[in-house]
């Protein structure tokens, strides 16, 4: 189930701005967090739940390697842990790594949510009359890069059971093989759509997507989140020493307003899960 669909793309491409743009200018670790929070929660409902375990695997993966490395390259900060060849290596660069790697990985993680809220229709939807070109090679590119894995696996799988060749070669020939199906196909592809009449004439739109009052509340809820997010944002001070600011009332209201504006997606599954349930149970 991702009802989140149901939503007009215009509105929840807003939405994912908004996220994305507090998402990688805050360097807030609260934020951070509750951020990937958010995004893990949507995820784990309507997605598939090794895709999701294998992007969080990465996830961790980033996290340590910014975490670690960032010492390394960045000597700032008064609290010296240790020394490597004379280069100090403190704390405020171990803290700073990690949050930046929170933010590499939520990013991530919010565009994982992105893909599985946006289609080829809706990329058609949101860019086809702004530039029909540019949609028509993003849908093509959406479609392309899972089909060409697909295609791979498959034929890996078919060469491995047929053939004892080594794995390296076996590889070589398997993606031989799916760049050969690749060319025929856009050729095919080609002259349909030349046989079809297409840029021929001028284009002509169906859309089944409408502005409802739905899409105002969720649009009026979620700007309005946004801007006491921004506007009461608290900032973390990590260079020379590490600062953590004392929150009031309205920074609180600033954290809350962005856990919510983060939730919004996991809140909206599960409240329509609820609601299936009960009808079901009438029957």
């Amino acid at each position: 189930m991702n009802t989140l669909k149901n939503f007009n793309p215009i509105v929840l491409l807003i939405y994912f701005i908004y996220v994305l743009f507090i998402s990688i200018f805050s360097f807030n670790p609260i934020l951070l967090i509750s951020g990937m929070l958010g995004a893990v929660l949507y995820c784990l409902v309507v997605s598939d739940k090794r895709s999701l375990l294998k992007s969080i695997a990465a996830c961790i993966i980033i996290l340590l390697a910014v975490t670690i490395t960032n010492p390394l390259f960045s000597h700032n900060g008064k609290t010296v842990l240790f020394f490597i060849n004379d280069n100090r290596v403190t704390l405020e660069a171990f803290v700073y790594g990690a949050v930046l790697g929170l933010c590499i990985t939520e990013v991530i993680l919010w565009f994982k949510c992105f893909n599985l809220v946006f289609d080829t229709e809706r990329f058609i939807f949101l860019f086809g009359k702004i530039s029909p070109k540019l949609a028509l090679v993003l849908s093509m590119t959406l479609r392309f890069i899972p089909n060409f894995i697909k295609s791979f696996r498959e034929i890996n799988r078919t060469q491995k059971l047929i053939s004892n060749k080594r794995r390296l070669k076996r590889y070589l020939n398997s993606f031989s093989a799916v760049i050969t199906q690749a060319m025929e196909n856009s050729i095919i592809t080609s002259d349909s759509m030349n046989s079809r009449g297409y840029g021929s004439k001028k284009r002509t739109f169906y859309s089944r997507f409408r502005f409802t009052l739905s899409d105002a509340g969720f649009l009026i809820i979620t700007s309005v989140l946004f801007v006491l997010s921004v506007v009461y944002k608290t900032d973390f001070t990590y260079y020379p020493e590490l600062i953590f600011p004392s929150i009031n009332f309205l920074e609180a209201l600033g954290y809350l307003s962005f856990i919510i504006l983060t939730f919004i997606p996991f809140i909206y599954e599960l409240k329509e899960g609820i609601r299936w349930k009960y009808l079901i149970s009438k029957i």
